[in-house]
């Protein structure tokens, strides 16, 4: 989730709470003014690390941005280097004041040059203290509930004729801590798909699932492992689960996900069941743009810090998917001259490199 998001929501809550005389107007007013006035509006100490957070996180994404447009080759590994050495060590002295601002831990920890074992060990390690700080000190949270709010909590909070589900969402998004928990959570579910711990990503994958109001693509982890373990039973069992859960929504996260037809694809391709798996690939080629491209054209993705960005482009998802899959691939060597070699697959891939300039 985009820090300024979450920042904001709880700036907003925070001065909310501190100011209850005012009007709706008012309330409106403050609403739209937080976001583009963080600091103003951090009067506590945990405020002003969460907004020194927003600001490093908002520098270190727009630097990678102008470095990978600018540096040529020989300056880009330097210049990333560099930037990412400045930025943890802002994050570290951010950490070290507050060390309820999460994220700051956790993007500090990714931009760490450690090996990925040594990396999980440390994640594994702030996911539990962040876990136990949530039990212990924010009112409302349960792991047993379905959205991590107690039952009972959640329905004191909602109106006459509410959805507590969206009232379980608003509960989420201007909570810092838990945006912090799940976000080190899914980036344990990515790391641990990279390293071939499929079960263990599933398992992570599945948590951040259950949040509501916390926007992800962690359906799409659970795919990818669901594939790679060649558990078809799993795997479609899941798509209904999605199905039921999301309703009117479901093409979205089905029809039109660019990591349930690729997992798909892969699933059955690995299952040895070729001509559903050549079907599969061609849905996955036609209806995400740049699926084929991608798929046959490994292409460079900046690191998910802390995890996947929000897409700025009709292929962004397409690239986070193709990427997310490329162990599975590599562990799969036969699979992309196969596809390579399937109707139509070459052509799309062509006319995409040819419209975007790749």
């Amino acid at each position: 989730m985009d820090p300024r998001v979450y920042v904001a929501a709880y700036l907003e809550r925070t001065y909310l709470a501190e100011h209850p005389e005012l009007t709706a107007a008012a309330r409106e007013l403050v609403h739209d003014d937080i976001p583009q006035r963080l600091e103003k509006y951090a009067s506590s100490a945990h405020a002003q690390a969460l907004v020194a957070y927003t600001n490093a996180h908002e520098h270190l994404m727009q630097q990678m941005r102008v470095i990978e447009d600018e540096a040529d080759d020989n300056e880009f590994d330097r210049k990333r280097a560099q930037l990412f050495d400045e930025t943890r060590l802002v994050l570290f002295k951010i950490a070290e004041t507050d060390q309820l601002c999460i994220d700051a831990t956790l993007v500090g920890l990714l931009l760490s040059n450690i090996s990925i074992d040594a990396c999980l060990g440390e994640l594994l390690k702030l996911e539990q203290r962040v876990h136990r700080q949530l039990i212990d000190s924010v009112p409302g949270f349960s792991d047993e509930a379905p959205h991590f709010w107690d039952k009972q909590f959640v329905a004191e909070r909602t109106l006459d004729n509410g959805d507590p589900y969206a009232t379980a969402a608003a509960l989420t998004v201007p909570e810092p801590t838990l945006i912090g928990w799940l976000h080190t959570l899914e980036a344990l579910a990515q790391m641990c798909l990279a390293s071939a711990r499929y079960r263990a990503a599933e398992r992570y994958a599945r948590l951040v699932l259950r949040a509501a109001g916390y926007p992800s693509h962690a359906e799409g982890t659970v795919f990818l492992a669901l594939a790679r373990l060649e558990d078809e039973d799993g795997f479609f069992a899941f798509a209904h689960e999605l199905e039921a859960e999301r309703g009117d929504q479901a093409a979205a996260v089905l029809d039109d996900s660019p990591w349930f037809l690729l997992a798909r694809t892969l699933l059955l391709y690995k299952l040895g069941r070729r001509r559903p798996a050549k079907r599969a690939l061609r849905d996955f080629a036609t209806r995400c743009d740049g699926g084929a491209f991608f798929l046959l054209n490994p292409t460079y993705m900046a690191p998910y810090l802390p995890v996947r960005p929000q897409p700025r482009t009709s292929w962004d998802l397409s690239h986070q998917a193709a990427w997310d899959a490329d162990g599975i691939i590599v562990d799969t060597p036969d699979f992309v001259p196969w596809a390579e070699a399937v109707d139509g697959v070459c052509d799309a891939s062509e006319r995409f490199a040819d419209r975007n300039g790749f």
